[in-house]
């Protein structure tokens, strides 16, 4: 057995902050075109999505003229925590960063941050799928994690086994996460982490055409200089003719600043 199959591998305990892999349960909403599902009366009884269901209404009076009709549909559901620790805390690092440079203690300075509830107040969701949903990729694809865009949750005492769909993430409130039910290991958290690269990818089109055009040439000069931002630039000549390659590369940074301790609120 593997990390995606077995339970005590794919599972650790929760670190001391919000992080990513972490499990919560947590309410999302999917916008829907109004032909798409059927509005029930505003406002609906919680008992709707505490039974497993979900409640569906209109966004705005149907007689906004000129405006599209969104429905919203909520559901109460198993979320894990779709982005990575650095993102989740960023304003309140560079709050605590500022603050020391005006000559707080990093103490006091992590204590008022605490006590905002402006600074990071989004946190980006994704909601646990059950297999029985699963459109158009194969079941046993996703829990290998092959698929792009897909990432497999195994089961065990706490959480139901399912999948996550990258497309179905949405920010929720920080104040709406309570303790996690299970919190991914640092070797699963790995493999979530690279699947979101792989999902949120920007390919430089104008790169791979000129890659694709450089395919069965020969290389017959290379130059390496560094440009006034510090990207290393390497230019490839190619068949000794005008046609030549030119690769950038971003400065590498030595070290990540390691942060600061936010924690979880009390429950």
């Amino acid at each position: 057995m593997g990390i995606l199959n077995d339970p005590a591998l794919f599972y650790a305990e929760p670190q001391a902050d919000w992080s990513l892999g972490d499990i919560v349960i947590v309410p999302t909403v999917a916008l829907w075109s109004a032909s798409e599902k059927d509005a029930l009366t505003h406002p609906q009884h919680p008992s709707l999505v505490l039974a497993g269901g979900s409640a569906v209404y209109e966004a705005w009076s149907a007689s906004a003229a000129g405006l599209p009709l969104p429905l919203i549909e909520c559901r109460l559901s198993p979320a894990i925590i779709a982005v990575d620790d650095c993102v989740i805390d960023k304003e309140f690092n560079a709050y605590v960063d500022r603050r020391i440079t005006e000559g707080v203690s990093e103490a006091t300075a992590v204590k008022e941050a605490q006590a905002r509830s402006d600074l990071d107040p989004l946190i980006p969701v994704c909601p646990l799928l059950p297999y029985g949903g699963l459109r158009f990729a194969r079941e046993e694809a996703v829990r290998q994690a092959q698929p792009i865009g897909y990432f497999p949750l195994v089961g065990n005492e706490s959480v139901d086994e399912g999948y996550l769909d990258f497309t179905r993430t949405v920010p929720v409130s920080r104040q709406l996460l309570v303790q996690p039910l299970a919190a991914l290991s640092e070797a699963a958290r790995h493999i979530l982490r690279w699947k979101f690269a792989q999902f949120y990818a920007m390919r430089n089109l104008s790169a791979d055409a000129q890659i694709t055009a450089a395919v069965g040439k020969t290389i017959t000069d290379v130059t390496v200089v560094a440009d006034s931002q510090k990207r290393l630039i390497v230019e490839l000549q190619l068949d000794g003719g005008p046609d030549h390659l030119t690769l950038r590369q971003e400065p590498r940074r030595d070290e990540t600043p390691p942060g600061h301790t936010r924690g979880r609120p009390s429950a």
